[in-house]
This record gives C-alpha cells, structure tokens and sequence, in this order.
C-alpha cells in the first residue's frame, strides 16, 4: 500500500499500515488524536454551557431573587467569653435551656426542661436515622 499520499490520521487508522510507523510517527498521531478528542468534548461542553444558560435565562430561572428589606434589627449585645471550665450535668442543662430559649425568642417564657440523659455508644438516634435513610434510598 502507498502511502506517501495518505495523512498520518489515515495511516494511523489502518491497523495493517500502523505497525510501519515509526514510535515518533505514533506518537505524533497519538497527540493528534488526543488533541482532537479532548477539543471535541470541551466544545461540546461549552455548547451544553450555553445552552442552559440561554434556557435559564428564557424561563427566568437565572435571576436570583432580591432580598426583602430587612427590619430593624436589635442592637448586637457585647458578650465576654467565660473561662472554659469543666460543665457539670446542671450547668449543662442550664446552657441548653439557654440556648433553646435564644432560638425560640419570645416563645420562651414557658420553656421546662424536664430530663436530659447522655446517650453512650454509637446507636445513637442521628446515626439510627441517617442509616435508614441511607438504606431506604438503596432499596428503591
């Protein structure tokens, strides 16, 4: 076969010629061939980029939302950081009664904790909870 008139991608394409080649001439096709693939995905890309972002814009889906105006805020209060020291069970209920009353706000007033046990071991319910989700979204 003759080819002297045959680009190398057509040499290269023929598995009876290719074993002719010189390594350089296989590696200078092997470049090219990635060089083509890689330019191909990444175009192809950029069009899917563009496509989305004409279809966001169509549909109204890229505008983000303006923020609603805020209302008077309380002004921020100044705390100092206590001395970290070892919490005893007291105290701790005490921080997370604090704690569940800041986040309620005014809701808080009639706030009793009643009982809060420390649970050992690695059952505990977050973790019962996420691994039946886990094993929920598995079996469908």
């Amino acid at each position: 076969m003759d080819t002297s008139n045959m680009t190398l991608m057509e040499i290269f394409s023929n598995p009876d010629v290719m074993h002719t080649l010189s390594f350089g001439e296989k590696m200078l096709a092997s470049t090219i061939t990635m060089i083509m693939g890689l330019g191909i995905t990444f175009t192809v890309l950029i069009l899917i980029w563009v496509f989305i972002a004409i279809m966001g814009k169509a549909l109204g889906t890229g505008k983000k939302p303006e923020p609603a105006p805020a209302a008077a805020a309380p002004a921020p209060v100044e705390t100092k950081a206590a001395p970290v020291e070892e919490a005893s069970d007291d105290s701790l209920v005490a921080v997370i009664a604090a704690a569940i009353a800041a986040y309620q706000g005014a809701n808080a007033n009639n706030l009793v904790v009643k009982k809060i046990t420390r649970l050992s071991g690695d059952n505990t319910p977050w973790g019962v909870s996420g691994l039946e989700d886990r094993l929920d979204t598995r079996r469908r």
